[in-house]
């Protein structure tokens, strides 16, 4: 919605076109009065010269390969279409108006930047000359914003390798904007994708400047620590954002969302239904820990094709919701119960002096199911799969096998995962002992989940570390488990 304090006529928005304006204060000051009827500029698209201001003259200096002829003259007329273009007044937006101006903004600055660096060949060898980079900027920058955050941002974007900058926004979910005179404040989401595995909202900051919106400010706040509460529509605008047809099969209370709920979709291609994805309601993470019930077999469609009326598919919606979230109201299950089944211990230290399953066992492996029951309650929710079923509780995943029954994988979420290590460094530290576990083997791997330690003997017992970042903090997830089942 927008919050609009001063209102203003509709209408203007010149963005991403043109290299010059008589608006632009350099460019004003380097003109000698003598010389109105006439100026003499570069094309825009050359983007070879720089303008300098002295003794009231236009110093021209020419860069590789641009000729006397590459230049064209600027009439009186069109000098006062200029000077109108710069007196142009900020109008009221409607937010579909500030999505355009933030689109082609965003693309004309980073188009620049690519085209810039191409031209001149910039790359680690070869850094970035920001003084031929700036001028070119001005149409869509604030000095300050062009000389502050775009200048740091060169001195990275030509690093030939992986890392990301340019924001990828999703603007129909939680898009908002705040008008302000010739101030202009966005929030916009840039949702989680394979790539980044975790969203983050931005806030841009624009200035009506020279006849345009450009842009002044931004800021990126990961959405590791939020709860937007996505709603289902919410989630699956997000799931088609590529052109995708999506269906929608179910929510589930997901491990790999730190225990929040996710909403299952399922993604067709050439009409067939080709893979499926879960996107966390509280942060838009792409999760794909549901069971098999979400099934991508054209037999099992996620929904009929009779048309029915929006109370029917309500109900319809809240029903598939209530059977896919891990039999939440089974009379097995207590969707309330908060008991923590986890005490504090140094996981390292655990199984070296005790014995497994014993009754000093802190991981309450070997437990059957109606042990956990007698001594936890009942789980939150249960879920089976071709390898067993799984009770959760508050702070851990107790994996039972399907072979006998007992724990056999424990995996410790969410706040709880945090409390033992402080990050990976830690972890590291505490497993270079030589007892029991001096002979595990370290493997460090990242993949869409988060990056991971692996302590593995290869014979006995598996345990792994994620986390959302390279250095480990805060640990999210522990998985302890038994390999000689």
């Amino acid at each position: 919605m927008s919050k609009v304090a001063i209102g203003i006529m509709s209408g203007v928005l010149a963005l991403g076109i043109g290299g010059c304006s008589s608006g632009s204060g350099d460019t004003a000051k380097s003109v000698n009065a003598d010389e109105t009827s006439k100026q003499v500029v570069h094309k825009e698209e050359e983007k070879d010269t720089n303008v300098t201001e002295g003794n009231n003259k236009t110093e021209t200096t020419p860069v590789e390969n641009v000729s006397k002829e590459e230049t064209k003259e600027v009439t009186k007329d069109e000098s006062k279409t200029e000077s109108r273009e710069s007196e142009k007044k900020p109008t009221i937006l409607m937010d579909n108006e500030a999505q355009k101006i933030l689109s082609e903004n965003i693309e004309a600055i980073f188009s620049t930047f690519d085209k810039t660096g191409d031209q001149y060949g910039w790359n680690n060898s070869n850094p970035a000359d920001f003084s031929k980079l700036a001028p070119k900027l001005a149409p869509y920058a604030t000095a300050s914003f062009i000389n502050g955050d775009l200048k740091d941002l060169a001195k990275k974007y030509y690093c030939e390798c992986d890392e990301h900058f340019k924001p990828e926004l999703n603007m129909d979910v939680r898009f908002d904007i705040e008008q302000n005179w010739a101030d202009l404040n966005i929030v916009a989401l840039e949702p989680a994708t394979d790539f980044l595995n975790m969203g983050s909202q931005w806030e841009f900051g624009y200035k009506f400047e020279d006849g345009k919106w450009k842009l002044d400010a931004w800021k990126a706040k990961s959405l590791e620590k939020e709860n937007l509460k996505l709603t289902k529509d919410e989630a699956k605008t997000l799931a088609s954002a590529n052109g995708n047809k999506v269906e929608y099969d179910g929510a589930v209370t997901s491990l790999e969302a730190d225990g929040n709920k996710a909403y299952v979709f399922r993604i067709y291609k050439d009409g067939k239904p080709n893979n499926a994805i879960g996107i966390s309601a509280a942060n838009t993470k792409l999760v794909y820990d549901f069971e098999e019930e979400f099934s991508i077999d054209d037999d099992a469609p996620a929904t009929q094709d009779k048309e029915v009326s929006e109370e029917e598919a309500g109900d319809a919606d809240k029903k598939a919701e209530q059977n896919n979230s891990s039999q939440d109201d089974s009379s097995d299950t207590d969707k309330n119960n908060t008991t923590a089944t986890l005490g504090n211990f140094n996981i390292y230290n655990e199984y070296l002096n005790i014995e497994v399953g014993g009754p000093d066992d802190n991981l309450h492996f070997h437990y059957l199911p109606e042990e956990l029951i007698a001594k936890f309650g009942k789980p939150i929710a249960i879920t089976t799969s071709s390898n067993g079923a799984d009770f959760q509780y508050s702070d851990a995943i107790y994996s039972m096998s399907r072979t006998d029954g007992k724990v056999y994988k424990v995996t410790i979420t969410g706040s709880k995962a945090a409390s033992y290590y402080k990050n990976f460094a830690t972890v590291k530290k505490t497993y270079e002992g030589d007892g029991v576990y001096g002979a595990f083997d370290l493997e460090e791997t990242n993949d869409s989940e988060g990056y991971h330690l692996v302590f593995d003997n290869y014979s006995t017992a598996r345990h792994t570390y994620t986390a959302d970042n390279q250095e480990g903090s805060p640990i999210k997830k522990i998985v302890v488990e038994l390999t000689d089942q």
